[in-house]
């Protein structure tokens, strides 16, 4: 369905986006908008989402362990990490790269 809404711009610049053009678009706090100017003075706005990864959380395929992830599961990985990184530090400092010995 077409919107044709009317809205004031204040005197710091600034417009409000309808509620319903919010709404219909999914508009949320933090989202930006991108205003296209054409040669002949045409406006156009369009909307351009900032989501947070947490949500599309479930549109991710993430690899099944074949049983939920358990706290043990998480503490071996960030062990691993540690572990990785510690390899990664003393070898740069070995190398000379990083830090004095």
């Amino acid at each position: 369905m077409p919107y044709d809404i009317e809205t004031t711009i204040t005197s710091k610049g600034q417009v409000t986006v309808p509620a319903e053009i919010r709404e219909r678009l999914d508009l949320r706090p933090g989202d930006k908008l991108r205003f296209k100017l054409s040669d002949s003075g045409k406006l156009s706005v369009e909307p351009r989402p900032r989501r947070s990864i947490f949500d599309q959380l479930d549109s991710l395929k993430l690899p099944s362990l074949g049983r939920p992830l358990a706290q043990g599961d998480i503490d071996d990985a960030v062990g691993q990490a540690m572990d990785e990184q510690v390899k990664r530090l003393e070898k740069a400092t070995s190398t000379g790269r990083r830090g004095r010995r």
